[in-house]
């Protein structure tokens, strides 16, 4: 409730709605002893002006409830002490009383003012204690929306909703810029972040009133530097770690330069070294199959490390198409050597549905698992090439029956260069870059699909291949039906 006190500068109409309270309560208490006289003692009816004095200084403060004081006392000494209708008093005792009513009319307005004032201080405190507690929770609102970790531009989309909510308003922006730029219908508020201009844009409807929303703005201001400074952190340290990672693959790049480069190489040098000396036919023959040999390894080696390159920069750009993984696994396990040593179950249900996918990279996938499946089986194991469709994805599986991977190794096999199936840490076994697996998880992932480790209790290893199945077109339809 406001205090309409009659001071200086108080509005006009403000101070005659004052004084016309003062009029009527006085005229209300006046009626009441001119109806009470007839049967009481005037003296003892003073108290009504008491009454007056105490509305009024209930509802408008100690000034106007002094101003009511003396008028309820000349009232009272113009209309009902002798001699009447005349401000003049004709017996001492009723001098006694009009000062006594003076003074009382002066205590309760004291002591009513006082009262009113230390309520309007409690509902103040009261109201502020509030306004703080809005605000402080509205802060931790901000601060749990920075705390999720997305990036910032998402934390700000967050943080205005969060704000639009608490505040009432229509619509709120948190917004990193230069310049302000608000749309016709909103307001600004700026939020002093030390990270650059940051602005809070509010609809004109907002329901809280300006203060408490710039009081909230710097520590706002402050979060938001909070969740700029921590993405920036973030970026540097994922520019070291790729940076260190970037280094590793140097170096393990370096290295098969410097090894598996060299081994073919060094072959094919011998070998025309000794046919420039002259040799006999049958060591000719021999040593130009050691060239065609070596001249292959080294051109699948350049293969793979260009196949890599281009999956490591996202360039691998496949030429998807529907495409029969029955008639791909096939094409593949009919191209791997070594077959008569292990032969091949292929076990793989005609009826697959199809895939859009690029049926050369799915090949390739698909040679290198079979090829592994090969190298890595003791002598007459077969190799097995199951799969089928189940819960909206079509697999293949290439099982082999070897030694299967340390469990250490598991989570590393589809690194490049890693070479873990061998005798010892990082020696891939029978021959081999250690690119394989690797070339294999980025074509499948560039293909849209997933390729997954199954292996047992270090007896033989599982890997899995598997696509979304789509929707098949109407020419695989109307064969299947």
């Amino acid at each position: 409730m406001r205090d309409s006190r009659v001071v200086p500068g108080a509005s006009v109409a403000t101070t005659a709605l004052v004084g016309l309270e003062i009029v009527l309560a006085v005229a209300a208490a006046s009626g009441g002893v001119a109806a009470l006289q007839s049967s009481t003692g005037v003296e003892g009816l003073a108290i009504l002006y008491l009454l007056a004095v105490l509305a009024i200084a209930i509802r408008r403060g100690l000034v106007p409830a002094l101003i009511t004081a003396v008028l309820s006392s000349l009232t009272f000494n113009y209309f009902f002490l002798p001699p009447r209708h005349e401000l003049a008093i004709a017996h001492s005792q009723d001098v006694v009383e009009l000062v006594v009513l003076l003074i009382a009319a002066v205590v309760v307005g004291r002591l009513a003012a006082v009262a009113r004032e230390r309520a309007a201080e409690a509902e103040a405190r009261a109201g502020l204690a509030a306004d703080r507690e809005r605000e402080a929770k509205l802060l931790a609102e901000v601060a749990s929306a920075i705390l999720a970790g997305e990036s910032v531009g998402a934390q700000l989309e967050s943080i205005g909703k969060r704000i639009a909510l608490a505040t009432a308003a229509g619509r709120a922006r948190v917004v990193i810029e230069r310049v302000p730029a608000p749309r016709p219908d909103e307001t600004t508020v700026p939020l002093h972040a030390r990270a650059g201009n940051a602005w809070l844009y509010l609809t004109r409807d907002v329901g809280w009133e300006r203060a408490a929303i710039e009081r909230v703005a710097e520590p706002v201001g402050r979060l938001i530097d909070v969740a700029v400074e921590r993405e920036r952190v973030s970026e540097r340290a994922a520019d070291t770690e790729a940076a260190r990672r970037a280094e590793v693959t140097k170096t393990a790049i370096l290295h098969a330069i410097s090894h598996d480069l060299r081994s073919p190489l060094t072959a094919i040098t011998t070998a025309g070294s000794a046919l420039a000396l002259g040799v006999s036919e049958a060591e000719r023959a021999e040593l130009i199959e050691v060239i065609e040999t070596e001249s292959a390894r080294l051109a699948k080696l350049v293969d793979d490390l260009l196949d890599l390159s281009r999956i490591e920069s996202g360039a691998v750009a496949p030429q998807a198409d529907w495409c029969d993984l029955h008639d791909v696994v096939a094409s593949a396990a009919a191209h791997v050597s070594g077959e008569g040593e292990h032969p091949i179950e292929f076990r793989l249900p005609a009826e697959l549905p199809l895939v859009r996918a690029d049926a050369a990279q799915l090949e390739r996938v698909f040679s290198n698992l079979i090829e592994n499946a090969v190298k890595f089986s003791p002598a007459g194991a077969p190799v097995r090439i199951t799969g089928g469709a189940s819960a909206g994805r079509v697999a293949v599986r290439v099982a082999d029956q070897g030694s299967g991977i340390p469990r250490r190794y598991r989570s590393q096999v589809f690194e490049p260069f890693f070479r873990g199936r061998g005798q010892g840490p990082g020696d891939l076994g029978p021959g081999g870059s250690g690119l394989g697996l690797a070339i294999c998880r980025g074509f499948v992932e560039a293909n849209g699909g997933r390729i997954v480790l199954q292996t047992g209790r270090d007896t033989g290893t599982i890997f899995t291949v598997s696509f979304p199945v789509a929707g098949q077109p109407a020419s695989a339809v109307v064969a299947g039906s």
